[in-house]
């Protein structure tokens, strides 16, 4: 099920602190408009939070990180590694305060 971002609400987000299961499924709930971008702007994100711990500000830019990730970590086969659930809990973390 697609949620628009607009119509996003802070109780269709998973724990900040969950399980992967539940970060994969509400990832998937996001579909960019262009996916190499989208590809390219959370590589570029990841990078920039691994140098400086900071995430994108904007509500959209978070669930595309997310929804990355999910597609990222579903390529290689496995969950992601504690540093993998770290950014993906500050992730979620940022889209819980946008939405406040």
């Amino acid at each position: 099920m697609q949620i628009q971002t607009g119509e996003l609400r802070d109780t269709d987000l998973p724990s900040a602190y969950g399980e992967w299961r539940d970060y994969a499924r509400f990832a998937v709930t996001f579909s960019p408009r262009d996916r190499e971008l989208c590809s390219e702007m959370a590589a570029d994100a990841f990078a920039r939070w691994r140098r400086t711990g900071e995430v994108p500000r904007r509500l959209e830019e978070l669930r595309a990180c997310l929804w990355f990730e999910q597609r990222r970590w579903r390529f290689v086969g496995r969950e992601p590694d504690t540093e993998g659930m770290r950014y993906a809990g500050a992730l979620i973390r940022a889209m819980r305060t946008q939405l406040h």
